[in-house]
């Protein structure tokens, strides 16, 4: 199962105000603390939310997940995995059998694209069949 996820091309309404409120908060920065710390700060603000700006290409397969992305590749076997929570944008992939706080910060997370009930059905009998084999 292969697809490709791009927000910023797949919700037009929600990059038009994340664009508005780039520009404001770079006018903002400007105003308040001059043009260098605006050019940093933008730059570290448009670094953490990349993932909304750049394709993000997902693979599964009956061995694992893999995430590709401009700078990196993340491979995932599906025995590293303990438990998947679905909301509705993706599938948060989690190394523990029960939520904990850590799952955020340990986790995998699947954006979907239009395939929500294909990738959940697959990363469900995936992980079922884990806990299965215990």
């Amino acid at each position: 199962m292969n697809w490709q996820s791009f927000p910023f091309k797949d919700h037009p309404r929600k990059t038009i105000f994340l664009m508005l409120f780039l520009v404001l908060f770079a006018v903002g920065i400007y105003f308040s603390f001059g043009l260098y710390w605006m050019i940093v700060s933008m730059i570290f603000f448009c670094v953490s939310i990349s993932a909304y700006f750049l394709p993000t290409k997902y693979t599964m397969d009956d061995n694992g997940v893999t995430i590709k992305g401009i700078v990196a590749v993340k491979t995932k076997k599906w025995s590293e995995f303990g438990s998947c929570y679905k909301d509705k944008n993706g599938i948060l992939l989690s190394p523990f059998d029960k939520p904990t706080r850590l799952d955020s910060y340990r986790g995998t997370y699947i954006r979907f694209n239009n395939n929500s009930e294909e990738v959940t059905n697959f990363v469900k009998s995936k992980i079922e069949k884990k806990d299965e084999r215990i």
